[in-house]
């Protein structure tokens, strides 16, 4: 199953999830399944069960609690489906998140989200990252100088940045989420 992982992918496994790749038992399937329905989200089950976000959505999706990844693409939506993805959106997962619990492309949960009023027209910009009411205005003149003052000081550290996620291929907004989430810099949240 991890045939193409190297040694360093493996051992990083290994720390991630201290229960990586042991077996599970029946009482342990229970206990994530009824975690899930309790509300508790995927990542915070993992945590708390040792295990990866992958082992424990496989086991969710195993019992039924989740569909597979894009396997009801286009397909219609039954009652239970529309339950699923109102119970995940009060959960606090994106639309990006509920579509991927219930086997869905993102427009398919936006669209239903507003069809069944859990997503209003006005909100739907800012339901991505309500943390950030400002994410999808125009830059002002003002806001640009003071960017401008804050950041001059950190130029070296914005070209390492740069540098490191062409290094890998992601956005520089991807290395400094996974640096927060790897305990490298501050909260997550916080940025």
């Amino acid at each position: 199953m991890y045939y193409n992982l190297t040694n360093e992918q493996m051992e990083r496994l290994h720390e991630q999830s201290s229960r990586f790749n042991e077996a599970w038992t029946a009482e342990e399937r229970e206990t994530v399944c009824r975690m899930f329905r309790d509300g508790q989200r995927v990542d915070e089950i993992a945590r708390t069960q040792g295990r990866t976000v992958n082992a424990i959505r496989i086991k969710l999706v195993e019992a039924g609690e989740i569909t597979p990844y894009l396997s009801r693409r286009g397909q219609p939506w039954t009652e239970q489906d529309v339950d699923h993805l109102g119970r995940f959106h009060s959960q606090g997962y994106t639309v990006g998140g509920c579509a991927k619990l219930l086997g869905r492309l993102r427009k398919e949960a936006q669209d239903k989200l507003e069809e069944i009023g859990l997503l209003p027209e006005k909100d739907k910009k800012q339901e991505r990252n309500a943390d950030y009411p400002n994410a999808y205005e125009p830059w002002s003149q003002e806001e640009l100088h003071q960017l401008h003052s804050e950041l001059s000081g950190y130029r070296d550290v914005l070209i390492l940045l740069a540098a490191v996620a062409k290094e890998h291929g992601r956005s520089i907004g991807s290395i400094v989420s996974r640096a927060a989430r790897e305990g490298l810099c501050v909260e997550e949240g916080a940025l």
